[in-house]
Parts: structure tokens; C-alpha cells; sequence
């Protein structure tokens, strides 16, 4: 029975792709939590990562599915010897290991899928609609431009990761989401917000580029344009360094303008070193992948770093330099 309920969660896990939720969740978060230093309004600091939580479901199902349609996955994730897929499970926590598209494994069937999707869509408006109450009607405009986005970015006809926009696509997605998530419950212009959210943008756009490179043959046979295709893996890889600088500069102008407490964005800066050199090692036959959960460390522990100065931020200018 536990290994039968253990394979039910595994299952469900995988395709569902419950941990990849996590930086769009936190992403929501870290607009919440600024948006509650300004306004006590519990209600939709709870509703809006819950909704942000069904569109991620949303979005990594639908982006299987159509990947399924087009044969993207199948010429990316083909069976590896088991030697290599051994070596591949020691450098991937088995959390975020994938093995490939749920569809194309036949673990469910399109009909299913469809289904489950239609479920997921009807749970995620049904929890939008207090939010458009006590969030006003531009709650449409900016669910309308999150669902065009996540969307649209796998979907025909636009099919926006495949045709070169991918990567602005989740820039623009996550930053928008980030900020959009303060906006709501404040209704109002804020630089701070904004700086913090681009930064978000930057981190979970480039967590998707590295995740690119290890793909590149398939992505460049299949037509398509991603960082990867457009500037080769060794350009690709340079530009992820380069945009990781734009984005600590963005951290060091949070510390200059608003406060030492976003020095703690700065912890993350180790794994970017480690990443480099990681780049660097020519020799490694995992080269393009050793740094995908390196990014990944990255861009989640830039979200949750933010979260934890902004907690600090607001509990030293209200309880301490009082």
C-alpha cells in the first residue's frame, strides 16, 4: 500500500511537475510581502500565490502538451545508457530530474491531459474572481497578459519559446508577476517594487536560457531560437554571466538606495562564481549541464532572499529605528 500511494505521488509529481511551481510561487511571493509592509490585507496575500500556484500547474502542463503536439521533447530526451543516466541523477536532485515529457512516456493520455488542464483553469478562476473583487477590473488586464504569456509561449500559433522570445517571454512573465502581485493589493507606483521585481525577472530568465544549452542540437535542429540557437552555447553562456552582473547591480543599487538589509541578495553570488567555472571546464562531458541546477539555486534562493530582507527591512524601521 505505501509503495503504492508512494507511485501515486510520484506520478502526480511528475506530472504535474509540482516543484517547478516553486518559482512562480515565489515570485508572487516577494511582491506580496512587500505589498504587506505597506497594506494589511491578509486575504489576498493568500489568494494571490494560491492563484499564481494553479497557473504554474497551468503553464508546465499546457507547455508538455504542446511540446507533446509538436515533438519538441521527443528529439530532446531520448533513453540514456544507464551508466550515464546514474552519473546524470548525482548532479539533478531526483526532485527536479526529468526524464522527459509526461505525454510522450505515455504516463497520461492527451484526453487526460486535456481534462486535468480544464480542471486546473476552472480552479484558478474561481479563486481569481475575490481577488478581482477586492482587486478591481485592471486584475483582468493583468491575468489577461500573465495567461497571453505563459500561455502562448509553448502554444501554436505564436509558439513564442520556439520562435526566439522565449526568454524575454519569462523575463516579462515573472517580473510582471512579481510586481504585478504588490500592485494588486496596493494600487500603486513603487521604484523599490520595481527594481526588485526585474531582478526576479532576470534570475528565472536565465534559470530557463542555462536549462537551454544542454538541448541546443535538438533545439537547433527543430528550427527554433533560443538563446542557445541565436548566440551558440559559449555566447549563450557568456550573456548568462553578463545579465547575472546587470542583475547584482540591481541588488547593489537596492542596497545604495534602500537599505543594507538587501545585502542578503548578495549570498547567492558563490554559486555564480561556481557556475562560471563550471562554463569554463571544457573538458566535462556534462559541462552544458552541471550549471542548470546551479542556476536553479540561483534564481530560487534570490526569491527567497528577498522575501527574508524585505521581512528584515520592515522589522528594523518599525521595531528598532523607532
Amino acid at each position: 500500500m505505501a509503495f503504492e500511494v508512494r507511485s501515486r505521488w510520484d506520478l502526480a509529481r511528475n506530472v504535474l511537475r509540482l516543484y517547478y511551481t516553486i518559482p512562480f510561487v515565489m515570485a508572487s511571493v516577494t511582491g506580496v510581502v512587500f505589498a504587506l509592509t505597506i497594506k494589511d490585507d491578509w486575504l489576498l496575500a493568500v489568494l494571490i500565490p494560491l492563484d499564481v500556484f494553479l497557473l504554474a500547474l497551468f503553464v508546465n502542463l499546457s507547455n508538455d502538451y504542446f511540446d507533446h503536439k509538436s515533438g519538441a521533447d521527443q528529439k530532446r530526451f531520448v533513453p540514456f545508457d544507464p551508466a550515464y543516466e546514474a552519473e546524470l541523477r548525482q548532479i539533478f536532485n531526483d526532485k527536479y530530474y526529468w526524464m522527459g515529457n509526461t505525454f510522450d512516456k505515455g504516463e497520461i493520455t492527451e484526453r487526460q491531459g486535456k481534462v486535468i488542464l480544464a480542471i486546473i483553469a476552472m480552479a484558478a478562476a474561481i479563486t481569481a474572481i475575490p481577488i478581482v473583487y477586492y482587486g478591481g477590473w485592471v486584475v483582468l488586464l493583468m491575468g489577461a497578459v500573465a495567461f497571453f504569456l505563459s500561455y502562448f509561449y509553448t502554444a501554436p500559433p505564436l509558439n513564442l519559446g520556439a520562435k526566439g522570445f522565449g526568454e524575454i517571454d519569462v523575463f516579462l512573465s515573472f517580473a510582471l508577476m512579481s510586481y504585478f502581485s504588490f500592485y494588486v493589493i496596493v494600487n500603486e507606483l513603487n521604484w523599490e517594487m520595481l527594481i526588485i521585481a526585474i531582478t526576479v525577472g532576470l534570475a528565472v530568465m536565465l534559470m530557463r536560457a542555462v536549462d537551454q544549452l544542454s538541448g541546443y542540437e535538438a533545439h537547433k535542429a527543430a528550427g527554433e531560437k533560443d538563446f542557445s540557437v541565436r548566440f551558440g552555447q559559449e555566447g549563450s553562456a557568456r550573456l548568462t554571466l553578463w545579465l547575472l552582473g546587470v542583475m547584482y547591480a540591481l541588488c547593489g543599487a537596492l542596497v545604495v538606495f534602500y537599505g543594507l538589509n538587501y545585502l542578503l541578495l548578495f549570498l547567492t553570488l558563490p554559486l555564480a562564481f561556481r557556475m562560471a567555472k563550471m562554463f569554463q571546464a571544457r573538458d566535462d562531458k556534462f559541462r552544458w549541464l552541471r550549471p542548470v541546477p546551479e542556476m536553479l539555486k540561483i534564481a530560487s534562493g534570490h526569491e527567497m532572499l528577498v522575501v527574508v530582507a524585505i521581512a528584515i527591512g520592515f522589522v528594523v524601521e518599525q521595531y528598532i529605528m523607532v
